[in-house]
């Protein structure tokens, strides 16, 4: 009798490899369970999903919280697929997610929480 592989454990395994590769290429870490953060600007909130262990300037650990394209649009009041950050100072990670809306995994960018709140304030 073969082993069954089902559908969940396929997903599974490759958010186990996105996370691996995102942590190799870019140094940045998915948030286990309830170590997240509620990040807020204005009346808008999103859950952190991931942080940066990078360094970017010498000075240790980054430990800033990323966003996902659709939080970051979100939290910008940008409903549609424009740039919501058009020139961040760190730049984003490229990285593959898993869209509930689609079914699949898709490409997507990660922006670090303080490039969305200078996008933010400049809006204002």
């Amino acid at each position: 009798m073969s082993p069954t592989i089902t559908i969940n454990d396929l997903i599974q395994t490759r958010l186990a490899e996105i996370a691996e590769d995102a942590w190799r290429d870019y140094r940045v870490m998915p948030v286990k369970g309830g170590d997240g953060r509620v990040l807020q600007l204005g009346t808008g909130a999103v859950w952190e999903q991931w942080y940066c262990q990078a360094e970017h300037d010498g000075y240790g650990p980054c430990n800033e919280p990323l966003l996902t394209h659709e939080q970051a649009s979100t939290l910008l009041g940008m409903h549609n697929d424009d740039q919501p950050i058009p020139t961040p100072q760190i730049p984003p990670v490229e990285i593959e997610l898993l869209d509930p809306s689609r079914g699949c995994f898709m490409p997507d960018a990660l922006y670090h929480w303080s490039d969305v709140v200078r996008e933010y304030r400049k809006a204002k």
